[in-house]
């Protein structure tokens, strides 16, 4: 029988680590489910591709914003009074979608067999996180699953709209870039070399600028394809240091450290925090569970680390705006909030605004970031534009000076 290396949390929010026999992946989940212990990663040992992890991204996922419109859609009719099994049928029979089909119709699967939600989720590779799984978890024991779907949508909606932006706001000023780029290239590569016949008779006569711009345009149409190439290495090279723990690391680190990059950034991140850690407790999450399970929806490793120091500090009896201030990754406004929540017992209410003002502060800094990016990208291209141009007209200035 295959034996399986696990890592899971356990009610105290410890990680918990072992190996287990079970016939297949998912029978080793289901037995750490029965000793009370959330999983994050079973691996077959001594196989390297059988794997099951709570991770976003990948085939067996919902796209983009599917996971949010499923869990709403879910909870309107749960809200309807239907019976968990018809409601996840009914959503089969509606879901366009291949791969939400798929997951949505292995959940009816699990629900039939006698599952409960929260364990027919955890059987999904990589379809829900963790964070979605515990408060559904906990939403079932206490009796209250609609109210948490609805407070798991609110929260996969807010997340999502927060990416979207981002993404859109980036769309334009991609394109401008790719555009820009098109346009120099197609200087530099067919309207230079009509005029390079002209200016071969200047010889060393030709101004620096011409001989700069002249040099470009040759060399980007000899070693194009080296270039291509070297581009592709780059790339293909930058993807692999990227799965490197110490290499990511040092990125977060110097990520955080960049002037406007690293506010931004970090406000991103503690609003992630506070909103997953407020939605968790609401959900009568344990303290020190829902810190461990928040901590998982953080990105940046600087931010994971500091957080696993508090949760050892806050487990020692050290309050959490005290362990967040300690790290020294949390802004004051944060951790005086927080510790204002502690002293009142309104901690959920106050991670809740702590969050609400960092995200206002992420999207407004998006819009003034994007507001600036756009005329910046459009003057640098066209200063671009008008140097190969104003090289181009000092040579033949240059040339009929000669003649004359």
């Amino acid at each position: 029988m295959p034996v399986f290396q696990y890592e899971a949390l356990s009610l105290a929010g410890d990680t918990v680590t072992g190996e287990l026999e079970a016939p297949d992946v998912a029978t080793a989940i289901a037995r750490l489910n029965e000793q009370a212990l959330l999983p994050v990663e079973a691996v077959e040992k001594h196989v390297a591709r059988s794997r099951f992890r709570l991770t976003w991204g990948g085939a067996d996922t919902f796209p983009s914003g599917g996971l949010a419109l499923f869990i709403q859609q879910l909870t309107r009719l749960l809200n309807a009074s239907l019976p968990l099994d018809r409601a996840l049928e009914i959503l089969t029979g509606l879901t366009d979608d291949a791969r939400s089909r798929k997951i949505v119709s292995r959940l009816l699967e699990k629900v039939r067999d006698g599952s409960s939600l929260a364990e027919a989720m955890v059987a999904q590779d990589e379809a829900f996180p963790p964070l979605a799984i515990s408060m559904v978890r906990a939403g079932e024991e206490g009796g209250a699953l609609k109210a948490v779907l609805a407070r798991v949508a609110d929260f996969l909606v807010r997340s999502e709209a927060i990416r979207q932006k981002v993404v859109s706001s980036l769309i334009y000023p991609a394109m401008l870039i790719i555009v820009a780029t098109g346009s120099v290239t197609l200087i530099l590569t067919l309207v230079i070399p009509q005029f390079e016949t002209m200016f071969a008779d200047a010889g060393d006569k030709l101004p620096t600028a011409t001989k700069i711009v002249l040099w470009a345009s040759q060399g980007l149409r000899a070693h194009w394809q080296a270039m291509l190439l070297t581009i592709g290495v780059v790339i293909l090279g930058s993807q692999r240091l990227m799965r490197l723990s110490s290499v990511l690391e040092l990125r977060d680190r110097v990520l955080l450290k960049l002037p406007l990059l690293g506010s931004l950034m970090t406000r991103f991140e503690v609003s992630r925090l506070c909103r997953s850690l407020a939605v968790l407790l609401a959900n009568g999450v344990p303290a020190a569970r829902a810190l461990a399970l928040a901590g998982a929806t953080v990105g940046n490793r600087v931010f994971v680390e500091a957080i696993e120091t508090l949760a050892a500090r806050f487990k020692e009896g050290e309050g959490l705006a005290q362990s967040l201030e300690n790290t020294g990754c949390f802004p004051n406004l944060a951790v005086q909030l927080i510790q204002i929540g502690e002293e009142t017992g309104r901690l959920e209410e106050m991670l809740a605004q702590v969050a609400d003002i960092y995200d206002h502060e992420v999207e407004r800094a998006v819009e003034r970031a994007m507001a600036l990016l756009v005329p910046g990208i459009t003057i640098a291209m066209g200063a671009i534009v008008a140097l190969i141009m104003a090289a181009v007209m000092a040579a033949m200035v240059s040339i009929s000076d000669l003649a004359g």
